[in-house]
């Protein structure tokens, strides 16, 4: 008996078949766990403080929100003297006040019919022209004032508590394009408290 000639085309086609069988076979499964992949993390975003602008008041009737009015004639405090107030005396009697001196304005809130009276607030609002700004601050570091920066670190303090017998609490926001100042006396921590207040205030109602 001869031996049979295999046929070479045969071979081939059962190679390629197994081939092909074993590429479509499910590769082995991938433990999950083990692949590492980036952490989808935010990156850090700087918090950027809002951009406002000074807006003057009209006069001393819209230098406070109307709800801070309220508060101070609950507790029988009322405009004075100053731009929209029943008298046109002056808030000193030798003098403008810092602020007006740079085009601004002051009031003067204290008890009505008793102007002589020991509680006194004079709250005080003006632009910054870029050019008076450093004398600006010559003139509040003269007067030996603790320096601090607001809340959101776009502008300087310039502040005293006082005491309730002979200094009044003072505190002084000056920004890059406003200044506002709130003086009340008698002093001590709760008048300066009241003061940062009523300065937020001002910043508040004078920006848009």
């Amino acid at each position: 008996m001869g031996t049979r000639l295999r046929d070479p085309f045969g071979i081939a086609l059962v190679a390629a078949t197994l081939l092909f069988l074993a590429s479509c076979a499910p590769a082995a499964e991938l433990d999950l766990e083990q692949v590492e992949s980036p952490e989808e993390t935010a990156a850090p975003v700087e918090q950027v403080p809002e951009s406002v602008t000074y807006v003057p008041p009209e006069d001393c009737q819209s230098l406070l929100p109307r709800d801070m009015q309220q508060d101070l004639m609950a507790q029988g405090i009322s405009l004075l003297r100053g731009p929209g107030s029943p008298s046109e005396e002056p808030i000193y009697v030798d003098g403008e006040s810092p602020e007006e001196t740079v085009g601004g304005l002051s009031c003067f809130f204290g008890i009505a019919g008793d102007e002589e009276s020991v509680l006194s607030i004079v709250l005080s609002a003006a632009p910054v022209d870029p050019a008076m700004r450093p004398d600006i601050i010559a003139d509040l570091l003269a007067q030996n004032l603790n320096v601090g920066q607001t809340t959101d670190g776009t502008g300087l303090t310039y502040w005293i508590w006082g005491d309730e017998a002979i200094v009044s609490a003072l505190h002084n926001e000056l920004f890059e394009d406003a200044w506002y100042s709130a003086l009340i006396q008698p002093g001590g921590r709760p008048a300066y408290d009241q003061a940062v207040e009523l300065v937020a205030g001002m910043r508040q109602v004078t920006t848009q």
